[in-house]
C-alpha cells in the first residue's frame, strides 16, 4: 500500500499556476509573484490577449465619452486660436489665412471625426505598443542584463502590466470630463488646474503622472524578475528610457524646430 502510494504521489509536486483573474488582480498588489510565475511557467497567451483587449475597450470608451464633451472641443479650439495668433504676431501668418484655416479645420474638428480617430488609435496604440514595449524589455534583459528568457515572456509581462494603464485611462477619462480638458490627467498638473502646452513647467507637471510612474515601476519589476537583474538597475533603465524619450520629443525637438 505504501509502495503504491509513493509511486502515485510525487515527493515535490510542482505548484500549479494561479488563474488569469488572480494574475490580473495581483499585478496591482503583488507583481513580483505574478512575474515569477510568468518566468517559471509555460507560455500563456491569455496573459497578454485579455489585458490588451481590456485596454482597447477602455480606449474606445474613452474616445466615445471624452469626444462627446463640448468643453473638450472648446479647449481644443482655444488652443488652436492661440497658436494661430502667435503665428500672426510673428509675421508667419496673416489674419485672412487664419480665417481660411478655421474654415478647413472646422470641417474636420467634429465629434464623429475624433471618435473614429480615437477608436482606431486605441486599437492600434495598444496592439503595437504591447509588442514594442515588450521588445524593449527583451532587448534590455537579454543584452544589457544578460538574462535568459523568451520574447513572449516579455510580452506576457507587458500585457499584464497593461492593467495599470487601464485604470490610468479610466481616471484620465473622468478628469477630462470634469475639467473639459484631456490634458488634465492624474499628474501634478492638477495642482495648477489648467494646462498651457507652451509652458515648460506645465509639460513637466503632466509628465509626473502617478499612473504612468506606477506602470513603469511594475514594468521594472517584471524586467528584474525575468532577467535576474537588481530592481534598482532595471528601474534606472526603464525610467531613464521612458523619460529620456519623452524629453526628446516633447522638449528638445520642439525647441529645435522652433529655433528654425
Amino acid at each position: 500500500m505504501d509502495e503504491s502510494s509513493s509511486h502515485l504521489v510525487p515527493e515535490n509536486p510542482a505548484p500549479s499556476g494561479s488563474s488569469l483573474t488572480t494574475r490580473l488582480t495581483n499585478v496591482f498588489v503583488a507583481p513580483s509573484e505574478v512575474f515569477n510565475e510568468v518566468k517559471a511557467g509555460r507560455p500563456r497567451p491569455v496573459n497578454w490577449i485579455v489585458p490588451v483587449s481590456i485596454a482597447m475597450i477602455t480606449g474606445i470608451i474613452y474616445a466615445m465619452i471624452v469626444f462627446s464633451q463640448p468643453g473638450v472641443f472648446q479647449r481644443m479650439r482655444e488652443a488652436q486660436d492661440k497658436k494661430f495668433q502667435e503665428l500672426v504676431a510673428e509675421g508667419k501668418m496673416k489674419q485672412a489665412e487664419v480665417e481660411q484655416a478655421h474654415e478647413v479645420t472646422d470641417k474636420f474638428m467634429t465629434p464623429t471625426f475624433f471618435k473614429v480617430i480615437g477608436i482606431l488609435g486605441a486599437i492600434f496604440a495598444n496592439g503595437a505598443g504591447l509588442f514594442f514595449v515588450a521588445l524593449v524589455l527583451w532587448l534590455l534583459g537579454r543584452f544589457v542584463f544578460h538574462g535568459q528568457f523568451e520574447y513572449m515572456q516579455a510580452v506576457e509581462v507587458t500585457g499584464l502590466s497593461t492593467m495599470i494603464a487601464v485604470v490610468g485611462g479610466i481616471i484620465s477619462m473622468l478628469l477630462a470630463v470634469i475639467y473639459g480638458d484631456m490634458a488634465m490627467t492624474p499628474s501634478l498638473i492638477l495642482l495648477v488646474g489648467h494646462f498651457d502646452p507652451n509652458n515648460k513647467v506645465h509639460l513637466l507637471l503632466t509628465a509626473l503622472n502617478a499612473m504612468n510612474i506606477w506602470w513603469l515601476a511594475v514594468l521594472a519589476i517584471g524586467l528584474a524578475r525575468l532577467s535576474g537583474a537588481g530592481l534598482a538597475k532595471a528601474a534606472v533603465w526603464v525610467f531613464g528610457l521612458w523619460y529620456g524619450t519623452w524629453s526628446l520629443f516633447v522638449l528638445v525637438l520642439p525647441m529645435l524646430f522652433k529655433g528654425r
